[in-house]
Parts: structure tokens; sequence; C-alpha cells
């Protein structure tokens, strides 16, 4: 698709984009190498940062006074990987848009975009922020700043800049993703932050929304069979999954009445406990696959497969801002 009217100029050497194939044989997708990571500490609690991991918070944990290390989230490790296959680790920030796009494929007023970057990624799921190098631009002991500048390119013909600030504090760390649109058309966008929480036997997640909706089967990804519910959810684990139908995704709708998520895991014997808030994301999904001890609690600003109407359209110059924060006990 040439892309008429539009910043469609391709990114400059050296900048993050598509990695074309060296070769005439098959494209294969980058390779993403762990580094040393940004350290961050405060009081018992530590967290890490791979910049160059799509700016991945790589690791959250509390150190006790033995000097044991309790993990809240599933520690990324020290192995590279695809862009198209990542670890079940961590958290990572998902945009221009989040998880999945119905098709590969973008409806945008007279226009249809293929987003995937053919052939390299196998598929356009939860954006590129994920699979980019981000800049670090401010670093403290229990602070950094992280920017990612993404140029116009056929896949996604407008220029966009993203901010991922980490803040650790004593109870916990807060996550603020921004997305800024500098081409000189409209464009659309979405936000969602992808944390994946250990998951053990006998955790157990409580939360509240306006309505729960579901897919109809694993091989059908997006929301479509919708179940009011008034009042807490409780979900306990064993050993990974959501529920006895053997779906391992759920769609929650912001609660009206609060108007923010409140997703709490308690972990087996009571005393270590994470919370996911969020003021501003409008969907929580939640994921686990059966047999995957890991739980995503992911707050995103669109319902998942539905982004061809589901979106903010941002002029040029105007941001748009997703919040998260994890309360540890």
């Amino acid at each position: 698709m040439t892309p008429s009217g539009a910043d469609g100029a391709q990114a400059p050497a050296g900048r993050p984009g598509p990695t074309p194939s060296a070769s005439s044989g098959p494209a294969t997708p980058p390779v993403l190498t762990p580094g040393k990571p940004i350290r961050l500490a405060r009081g018992a609690l530590i967290a890490e940062v791979q910049p160059g991991c799509g700016a991945r918070l790589s690791r959250l944990a509390r150190r006790d006074t033995r000097g044991d290390l309790f993990d809240y989230l599933v520690p990324l490790g020290n192995e590279p990987f695809s862009s198209d296959e990542w670890p079940k680790a961590g958290a990572f920030p998902m945009l221009p848009y989040t998880n999945m796009l119905r098709d590969d494929t973008l409806h945008w007023r007279e226009r249809t975009l293929t987003v995937r970057e053919a052939p390299v990624a196998s598929s356009s799921l939860h954006g590129w922020g994920l699979r980019r190098e981000w800049e670090v631009v401010d670093e403290s002991s229990h602070c950094c700043v992280l920017q990612l500048d993404c140029p116009a390119q056929p896949e996604w013909p407008w220029h966009y800049q993203a901010y991922l600030s980490v803040t650790l504090d004593e109870h916990g760390l807060d996550m603020q993703l921004s997305l800024t649109n500098l081409s000189t058309q409209e464009m659309p966008a979405g936000l969602g932050l992808h944390p994946y929480f250990r998951w053990p036997a006998g955790a157990r997640l409580t939360f509240e929304s306006e309505a729960l909706w579901r897919s109809p089967s694993e091989d059908i990804r997006w929301p479509s069979e919708q179940r009011v519910h008034v009042g807490p959810m409780e979900v306990v684990s064993v050993g990974g999954g959501l529920d006895t139908g053997g779906r391992s995704t759920w769609f929650a709708e912001v609660p009206s009445e609060s108007g923010r998520f409140d997703a709490r895991i308690d972990y087996a014997g009571g005393l270590r406990s994470a919370t996911v808030r969020s003021d501003n994301a409008t969907w929580l999904v939640l994921h686990s696959p059966a047999g995957r001890p890991y739980l995503c609690l992911e707050p995103s600003t669109h319902r998942v497969g539905e982004f061809d109407s589901d979106h903010v359209v941002l002029t040029h110059g105007q941001t748009l801002d997703l919040s998260m924060r994890i309360d540890l006990g």
C-alpha cells in the first residue's frame, strides 16, 4: 500500500523500523537480546528495565530480611529471543494499538492498511513498541524514562513518539505510557500495558467489572459473548487457566461507578499480594492459558479486535496517556 497524502516516508537509517531481509532467503524477525538492565530500588522492592527489549519491565520483586527474593512478575531472564516469539515474562507497553487487529488490517476512513510488517513479522499482535529498542532519556535510583520515536512507514503511515516512565516507591510501582502524534494528519491510537504476573496454584484473583466478555473458543480471540456482572469476581488458580470452559482470555469493561480497575492477586499463604489499578483504561484483558502459571492483567484504551471503530483520534501534537499502578503487599 502506498499512503496517499500521509506522512509515509520510510524510517531513516539507524531508526527503529522494520527489519528487511538481507538476502534472497526468507526474512526472519529481529532478535532482541537482554543486556545490562536499569536497576531501580526503593525499600525492600527492586525493579529492572530492559530498554533494548521493547522497554520491558524485566523484574519486579521484594527482598525479605534473609535476602531472598519474591518475584511478583515472571522474570525475563538473559536469553535472546525473537521479536515475534517473546518470553511470557515481565511487562511491556503496547502501542500504537493493543492486542490484535482483525486480519492484521486497519480500515481507516477510505483506506485499508495492512499493518503487519510482512514478511518479517508473523502478525501485528500488540503493535511495535515491544519489538523496538527504546532510548533512555532519564534515570535515577528509583525512576527511569524511556523514549521511542517511530517515523511513518507503509505499515503505519503516521509519525509518532512514545514515552514510558517507570517509578518505584516503597509500596509499589507506577508505569506511565504516552503516545503523541507527530504527523500532520489525524492518527488512530490506542495504548495498553501487558504484565505477566506469577499465577501459581492456590493464588486468588478478585476484580470488578461493568460487564465481562469472553471469546467463544481458543481459536477465536475476539470478545463476543457478554456476561453482565454486578459485584466482585473471584478466580482461584489451579496452575493456570481462567474458567472450566478452557478459555484463557476474558475482557472486562471498566466499572461505571468507580471508573477505574482494581484487580488483586493474593498469593497462597496470604503473605504477598499485587493489585493492578488504572484510572484511564476502559478495558482490562485477563489472560492465563491452562497449564501455564502466569496471569496477564492488561489495562487497555480500546476493545480487542474493534480498533476500526473503538480508538482515540489524535490530531497533530495531541497525546494519549495510559497509567498502571501496581501496589505490592
